[in-house]
């Protein structure tokens, strides 16, 4: 068993003045954030609001920030940050209650670089095809890990708080995965969308996203060549290029 001293930051409700608590448990040698968290709604704080679902690293909905950096606490084990912990919530969103956050700023500017597949008018069921692993819309597409959702990049992100209506390292990254699908018709209203004042010519490449994602993503890279996109567009346009 490990001894554990856990600070919570706690709340009542978003507009409450938040308070810290600290408890002393006892927990497993393999136990999790989320298994400590849990021992504490079963013991001292069993009002404790805590965000979670799958439990297995997949879903996102348990990420949360622990001593300082945005991890989900379902795959952290309590061993490898520290017999002290201090747990609060996501930043950059409005807390609900305790360490659960409401995730609609998130979405809003997810929904503002249009995160849906829209094919091209003229492509036919045949074009719907796998793409070959040597191909060059495999390589374009490869880098593209699976998204959860978790919004711990959002968290991270300084420009996001210094600037609310900035897009986000997600929504960057998501918009890019459908600008370089060949298949995809809406690429010059989304490089639209993700170059103005909020898109991604605001990231300072501090990189912050890149070090919290749980799934490895790197949205710095995903931004950086989202730059490099809109300012090929932008040539292509002053010059009278279609390609």
């Amino acid at each position: 068993m490990l001894a554990v001293s856990i600070r919570v930051t706690r709340s009542a409700s978003g507009q409450s003045p938040s308070r810290l608590e600290e408890h002393q448990i006892q927990v497993a040698e393999k136990a999790s954030i989320l298994d400590a968290l849990l021992a504490l709604q079963r013991g001292p704080c069993p009002d404790l609001a805590v965000r979670y679902s799958c439990r297995v690293g997949m879903c996102g909905s348990c990420a949360m920030v622990v001593n300082g950096r945005e991890r989900l606490a379902c795959s952290t084990l309590v061993r490898t940050v520290g017999d002290s912990l201090h747990v609060q919530p996501l930043r950059n969103l409005p807390v609900t209650r305790d360490l659960a956050v409401d995730l609609a700023p998130f979405f809003s500017a997810y929904k503002r670089v249009l995160p849906h597949f829209q094919p091209k008018p003229d492509l036919n069921a045949q074009d719907f095809y796998r793409f070959p692993h040597n191909g060059r819309e495999w390589k374009a597409l490869s880098h593209q890990p699976q998204c959860i959702d978790c919004a711990a990049c959002y968290s991270s992100c300084t420009l996001v708080t210094l600037h609310p209506r900035y897009l986000g390292p997600m929504a960057l990254h998501r918009a890019l995965s459908l600008i370089v699908d060949p298949r995809d018709g809406a690429r010059s209203e989304r490089l639209a969308a993700v170059s103005g004042e909020a898109g991604a010519f605001r990231c300072h490449t501090l990189g912050n996203c890149r070090d919290v994602c749980p799934r490895g993503i790197s949205p710095t890279h995903s931004i950086e060549r989202l730059k490099r996109l809109a300012v090929a567009g932008w040539f292509r346009s002053l010059f009278g290029r279609s390609h």
